[in-house]
């Protein structure tokens, strides 16, 4: 029964003969392949997102020594880290509109694997009496299993009927693409250089003509069409015409823009000439808040339903993504960012260090204000001594101001 199989053999184990067959492409391959467009939407989306490292947190404290932590983080299941995992099941979501991957568990009902599944091999049915959500399966020996909805990671492009696809809204805009380019790929055959060849003298017989033209086309070919020998008083005139119809780069770019719309991105980062945005951070900016906080959001959320019990969730328990190498702009926007960040009181220094992946400083633990940067306790417990020009004292102390 393959991934139906509990059983988890250990990594030394030898495969039994007969056991072992190849890896096939996938319907995501197969969509992906027949639009480059497409194909750059959903590699661009399926990149990003698995560039961000997907946690297990309670609150904002990931937790490192849970099972799912390691499970999303590490190994979702054989074949696969957390990076590849994501990078499949994001992709074939963009490609196809659905994707899926079989939830195995132990005795205690605890998630232990998540198994990629070929969405052309999946079937999503509901239950007329119970409402109830089952996905059926066509497994490798041809029968059909029967998943229920609990046990499947379940991605959607939009919606959850699996009806709306980006090829099912850019059928017609990739139909008529595909047209122009075949009909500019079959002119191109009639596409040819001319060379016309002024000679002087308008007695010359037809046969001389000829063989003039016979000796210059032989000298022509011998050079690798490189260079022309001419008698004396003969000219040649190149005449060329364009393989390049304009109407073709008209076509892809209309189809570039239609593509990034379902997408949610600009069509710039497509290849469709230059970016509308003031800089480059805005770019970024918009193409995370328009185009990967909603994927994120669908991940989050069909992972915390799948993976975790009511009550873990509600004791702050959630799954996440960890967007801070996604959203990092250039060095001087990110160090205003923090030297505000850092005066206006709401981010320790260690903060800052841990974020540059800097280890803690003995006294950056504290929130600081500016006047200029002295712990946020004075102004809250003792601020009178904010208000001493010099060196004051407080009960007997002195303290600068």
């Amino acid at each position: 029964m393959g991934i139906f199989n509990r059983r988890r053999s250990r990594a030394r184990d030898e495969p039994r003969a007969g056991s072992l067959m190849p890896r096939f492409a996938r319907s995501a391959d197969w969509r992906a392949n027949s639009s480059e467009a497409i194909c750059s939407a959903a590699a661009r989306m399926a990149r990003t997102l698995a560039s961000a490292p997907l946690h297990l947190y309670k609150a904002e404290e990931i937790q490192h020594k849970d099972p799912l932590e390691r499970l999303v983080r590490y190994s979702p299941a054989p074949g696969w880290n957390g990076h590849t995992f994501v990078l499949d099941m994001e992709f074939t979501r963009n490609a196809v509109g659905r994707a899926y991957a079989l939830i195995t568990r132990d005795d205690l009902q605890t998630a232990t694997s998540m198994h990629y599944i070929d969405p052309a091999r999946v079937e999503t049915l509901r239950a007329q009496e119970t409402g109830d959500v089952w996905h059926r399966v066509l497994l490798d020996d041809g029968k059909t299993g029967y998943i229920p909805d609990a046990d499947m990671l379940n991605l959607w492009f939009l919606g959850t009927t699996g009806a709306v696809t980006p090829t099912s809204i850019l059928k017609g805009s990739l139909d008529y693409d595909s047209q122009i380019k075949e009909f500019s790929l079959k002119a191109l055959d009639g596409v040819h250089d001319v060379i016309l060849l002024n000679v002087p003298g308008a007695n010359m017989s037809r046969e001389k003509r000829v063989d003039l033209v016979n000796d210059i086309l032989a000298g022509y070919k011998a050079s690798g069409k490189a260079a022309l020998v001419l008698d004396s008083g003969v000219t040649a005139t190149r005449l060329s015409a364009s393989p390049v119809d304009p109407k073709v780069l008209d076509v892809e770019k209309v189809t570039k823009n239609r593509v990034s719309g379902v997408y949610g991105m600009s069509a710039h980062l497509l290849g469709d000439g230059e970016s509308t945005r003031a800089s480059s951070e805005e770019e970024i900016q918009a193409f995370l808040t328009l185009t990967m906080v909603p994927a994120m959001a669908q991940w989050e959320a069909e992972l915390d339903r799948k993976l975790l019990y009511w009550e873990k969730f509600a004791d702050g328990y959630h799954f996440g993504f960890e967007t801070d190498a996604l959203s990092r702009a250039n060095t001087g926007v990110l160090a205003e960012k923090y030297m505000k960040a850092i005066r206006g009181g709401w981010m320790t220094p260690n903060e800052v260090r841990k974020r540059e992946k800097l280890p803690p400083d003995t006294n950056g633990g504290k929130l600081l204000l500016s006047r200029d940067l002295v712990p946020l306790e004075i102004p809250v417990q003792s601020p009178e001594l904010l208000l001493q020009g010099g060196r004051g004292k407080t009960n007997g102390s002195g303290m600068d101001a």
